[in-house]
């Protein structure tokens, strides 16, 4: 790859991961006003709405072959529906800050990822890397002075194992399908999924819906701005680069929504889970310029 042809995709993952901080911020505050599937569910319903009338009207219908419908399927369930419902409970039982920091683990995912599906090695080096992220996990952990939900933990692991496995089964679309019919594709089919989830989840917590004002702008705004504007970005750098160079990346959310939730919630986090992301951060870097020196 020639340095101009891979600055835009590096472009993109970066401003992409930038708003997705701020959507860190928005799920956490929105779990105040309904569950975690429900929240999906919505947001799901505005992109499918929006896209598939933009895919109607710019070309012609949603035009996918046969042989393809199984792996968008799959993808959009884990990516759209089943990523962000775990997402979405995860950051309500821990925190923005917290929750995006573990997000940060997604490159030694990426890593074992493209190990199996690709063949790529795993370097000394990068086994050093997956080691100190580990313990940076744990000093993040360690370090919450309050104590942390186990299941708020667990549950960003598995959205982090889910969103690296979406990362993987979409990319061979990409050389396929244009980015609108292909993200069209993806949103239906977590909205599909996701009408049994919420449908089992609000009849086994009758979690409350209240609406207000603000909170209708947040679930449009992030719909739009974060979820389909920032799938948009998100595929075209799968696309091109390698699934790790591009998990690496997920190094600048957190510090995004870090400072967004001191910013807005006023919540700072401890001297050891600094220290913690820190390293965590430094881990992932690493393995971002190995893949980058590699292409």
């Amino acid at each position: 790859m020639t340095s101009e042809t891979s600055m835009k995709p590096l472009l993109a993952i970066i401003c992409v991961n930038f708003i997705w901080g701020f959507d860190f911020i928005a799920i956490e505050y929105m779990m105040g006003f309904m569950s975690p599937a429900m929240f999906t569910f919505v947001r799901l319903i505005i992109g499918s709405v929006v896209l598939t009338a933009c895919v109607f009207l710019f070309r012609g219908g949603l035009h996918i072959k046969r042989k393809d419908m199984p792996r968008i399927f799959i993808s959009g369930a884990i990516g759209m529906s089943v990523y962000f419902t775990i997402e979405n409970l995860g950051t309500g039982l821990t925190s923005a800050s917290f929750s995006s920091l573990i997000m940060a683990t997604v490159p030694i995912f990426g890593m074992i990822g493209d190990r199996i599906f690709y063949g790529n090695k795993i370097t000394p080096l990068k086994v050093v890397c997956i080691l100190a992220s580990i313990f940076g996990v744990y000093l993040l952990v360690s370090g919450e002075p309050m104590g942390i939900s186990a299941i708020g933990v667990l549950a960003m692991f598995a959205a982090a194992i889910a969103w690296t496995i979406y990362i993987v089964v979409v990319k061979p679309l990409y050389d396929k399908y244009d980015l609108l019919t292909l993200l069209t594709g993806l949103f239906l089919s977590g909205l599909i999924v996701q009408i049994p989830i919420v449908a089992v989840s609000q009849a086994v917590t009758h979690t409350p819906i209240v609406v207000t004002p603000m909170g209708i702008l947040v679930t449009l705004a992030t719909a739009i701005v974060c979820i389909i504007i920032g799938e948009f970005g998100y595929i075209y750098a799968v696309g091109k680069l390698s699934t790790t160079l591009v998990a690496a990346f997920e190094n600048v959310l957190p510090v995004t929504a870090v400072i967004f939730s001191i910013f807005i919630f006023g919540k700072i986090l401890t001297a050891i889970q600094i220290i913690g992301g820190v390293i965590i951060l430094i881990a992932v870097t690493t393995i971002a310029f190995l893949e980058r020196n590699k292409e």
